[in-house]
């Protein structure tokens, strides 16, 4: 014993001091999803009683009956149109900051404050523009002697209305990333281009473009998580509507656990989500290392 303790010595010190961290992850992520797959397989209203064993039920009841296929494809493209305009946007802020402008700094935690705004108090907000009684964007089109848009009743505008905002909510995180990776690449890089003849496209195509790559990846990767994770401006924006047509999967999860309380159900959509979305990012993180190498 006193053998085998001397020849792993570094490794019982190492796993000792990560011990603390191990168990909080244990207890807050490995727990809970192991919980999670297993409610999936059961019914139970989460308020009394013990689950009851399902089999495969809730999953067949996914892919054969309501809308659930329907709210978790609505989610997948509104994440894409999300992820793709965030991208796009952050990157062209990223280069307009990285100028080497007066009031730099300033202008670039003006552009970050969104993130740190809680999205309760940015759903208030846009709640008090788009009110259809007495809305500052009505008043305005009534003012101009325009016929008032009741967005609440439009499924475009409402899912315009939450792109539009999540992204702008977001696209701050982008845009700090970005910057951050501008201003990591080598100069030289520039000025040999410069030396070369290369005009600014050229340059920002075949040079600012691939060093950024691993960023670009990892910001996709990321944001195909998160577009499956979109819940609060369908909570506090759209409710769903109108008639469902901006329901999502994860409000469709929320609305089957703490409104339906069938939280069978609403595990076995938490587990598919997890599949799609553990599946898409390999996919993506495979994809990434091919270009890369």
């Amino acid at each position: 014993m006193q053998k085998w303790m001397r020849r792993h010595k570094e490794g019982i010190i190492g796993y000792s001091i990560l011990s603390p961290m191990i168990l909080y992850f244990s207890i807050f992520a490995v727990f809970p999803a192991l919980f999670v797959i297993y409610l999936s397989l059961t019914e139970w209203t989460g308020v009394a009683g013990l689950p009851e064993w399902v089999g495969i039920k809730n999953f067949r009841t996914f892919f054969t009956q309501g809308d659930y296929v329907e709210t978790l494809i609505r989610a997948g493209v509104y994440g894409i149109i999300i992820l793709f305009c965030s991208l796009i946007i952050g990157l062209l802020i990223a280069l307009l900051l990285n100028q080497k402008v007066f009031g730099s700094g300033a202008i670039r935690t003006i552009w970050y404050l969104p993130v740190l705004v809680p999205f309760a108090v940015v759903a208030q907000m846009v709640n008090t523009l788009l009110s259809p009684v007495d809305g500052v964007v009505k008043q305005m089109m009534v003012r101009f002697g325009m016929e008032p848009i009741v967005f609440q009743e439009s499924a475009l505008w409402m899912s315009f209305w939450l792109i539009i905002i999540t992204v702008w909510k977001g696209v701050g995180s982008t845009v700090i990333i970005y910057l951050a990776g501008l201003q990591g690449i080598d100069t030289t890089l520039y000025e040999a281009g410069k030396v070369d003849g290369a005009s600014r496209l050229k340059i920002f195509w075949y040079i600012t473009i691939p060093c950024l790559r691993p960023i670009t990846m990892f910001l996709l990767i990321t944001g195909i998580i998160g577009s499956f994770q979109i819940f609060e401006p369908v909570q506090l924006i759209t409710y769903g509507g109108p008639h469902g047509d901006t329901n999502i999967i994860l409000y469709r999860i929320y609305q089957d656990a703490f409104q339906a309380f069938n939280f069978g159900m609403a595990s076995a959509s938490s587990v598919v989500v997890l599949v799609v979305t553990l599946i898409l990012s390999v996919m993506q993180y495979r994809i990434s290392q091919r270009r890369i190498t």
